[in-house]
């Protein structure tokens, strides 16, 4: 047989082998998903961002199309408002028109009446 020394044991505790490896993968999978977290929120927030702006640029251009709706109408009705007191003067004009020729066509009627009178008269007359 082979005698070998054997190792005297020493006073000395054998330490193990420390393993880091679990930790290192552990900390690396914790650096990636906060990595992605925090870009996740960053990219979130700019798709967020950009849409307003963009919903802001609309409303801005429908606000311009309002406004000159709003012009548009508020300039018709002006030309409504104008036509209808030119149609009341000229119902107004009319009104006293038809009431001036109304009292012609009175006088007119007095007289043929007096004319018929005088005629009566003179076919009386021998």
């Amino acid at each position: 047989m082979n005698t070998s020394p054997v190792p005297e044991p020493s006073s000395e505790p054998v330490s193990k082998p420390t393993n880091y490896r679990p930790a290192l993968v552990i900390s690396l999978a914790l650096l990636v998903w906060l990595v992605l977290v925090a870009g996740g929120y960053y990219v979130g927030k700019l798709y967020i961002d950009r849409s307003m702006e963009a919903v802001q640029q609309n409303n801005a251009v429908h606000m311009v199309t309002i406004e000159q709706r709003i012009d548009s109408l508020d300039a018709q009705i002006s030309e409504i408002k104008q036509a209808i007191i030119n149609t009341d003067q000229t119902l107004a004009d009319s009104g006293s028109t038809q009431e001036n020729l109304n009292e012609k066509i009175e006088d007119l009627d007095e007289q043929l009446k007096d004319l018929e009178r005088s005629l009566n008269i003179l076919k009386e007359a021998p």
